[in-house]
């Protein structure tokens, strides 16, 4: 059923269709970010997706969460931000789609709020691995990860489910709850994180001999650590500058999820889905060398030996980058 945009209230019942009539400028802006970031992300998840199940030394939990919460962004760069793309474009003709925007909102709502439960999940992994690198193992088993994956995706499509059926300002507010409790833990864990890192920085200096450069040494796991912490730092400081907005509006005004702000905030935060896949290619070369294999269908690079036969190589560095140098935890 279609509806004109003057034809529409802006009230909070889920059951109506508010179709805001945007200014047109305003309106090509959005479904330009859309656009580019469907094309851009879509891109990005699905060589995440089919990266790390192709590349043996990548297959680790912490990894798994990765291509968990790419398929989490997938589903917002290739289904909701074009659903969300239509949805802007039949209002140029005044129109508004009760199926689009309600296939839209549950797409979304569920794919995002995976992706902030999947940050949460995230940020305990790092923390258990590297507060107790040498045991972590007896924590992060594959029973739990299928557990901790079941509950990052139960509660979004329980979640979107209750956006669509209740009161929109019931479940922002819920909303915004819920990203709060996460951040505590995402800030706990990476507090607890910087700390030991130091430490570890701090006695691998004073034990280190001139010239040392060993794969099992402490200088480079814990160069290597580092640096695959800051990674999922930036993903979620950047996950922070784009969801900031849409969190702030829909606490101080719950009651209005619509105008030509609450949209470019809608905009900003699904944009976000297509980033983190090419943070992770800037950031660690590991990824970069499999999105390559992968982009030209070789699974595994390939080595000759001193005998001169051939043989399938996973890179050595990965596997002290992901999990350290013991390889346990592989999925």
């Amino acid at each position: 059923m279609n509806y004109t945009a003057s034809d529409s209230a802006h009230v909070t019942s889920p059951s109506t269709i508010q179709c805001d009539l945007l200014p047109m400028d305003h309106i090509y802006g959005m479904m330009v970010v859309n656009i580019l970031s469907t094309v851009i992300g879509t891109i990005g998840n699905a060589l995440v997706i089919g990266t790390v199940p192709t590349t043996l030394s990548l297959q680790t939990i912490s990894n798994y969460w990765l291509v968990s919460m790419a398929i989490a962004d997938v589903s917002v760069t290739a289904l909701g931000q074009p659903l969300f793309t239509v949805w802007l474009g039949l209002q140029i003709g005044d129109e508004c789609s009760a199926i689009v925007s309600q296939a839209f909102r549950l797409i979304a709502n569920m794919s995002c709020a995976a992706s902030v439960m999947h940050l949460g999940f995230i940020s305990v992994d790092r923390c258990l691995h590297i507060l107790r690198p040498h045991d972590s193992s007896a924590f992060r088993t594959k029973k739990r990860f299928k557990i901790a994956l079941t509950i990052a995706w139960s509660v979004p499509a329980i979640y979107a489910v209750l956006r669509l059926t209740v009161s929109r300002e019931g479940t922002s507010y819920f909303g915004v709850l819920a990203v709060a409790l996460n951040y505590l833990v995402i800030i706990t864990c990476y507090t607890l994180i910087i700390l030991k890192i130091r430490k570890q920085g701090s006695a691998s200096i004073s034990r280190r001999h001139p010239g040392s450069h060993s794969v099992r040494g402490m200088p480079l796991e814990h160069m290597v650590e580092r640096r695959v912490t800051i990674t999922i730092a930036i993903v979620i400081v950047i996950f922070t500058v784009c969801w900031f907005p849409l969190v702030y509006l829909r606490s101080a005004h719950a009651e209005e999820n619509f105008g030509v702000a609450y949209n470019w905030a809608r905009a900003l935060a699904l944009s976000n889905s297509s980033m983190n896949p090419w943070i992770y290619c800037f950031r660690i070369a590991e990824f970069r060398e499999a999105y390559r294999r992968l982009l030209r269908c070789q699974l595994k690079p390939v080595y000759k030996s001193e005998s001169g036969m051939e043989h399938e190589m996973d890179t050595p560095e990965l596997a002290v980058s992901q999990e350290g140098p013991n390889a346990e935890n592989t999925v």
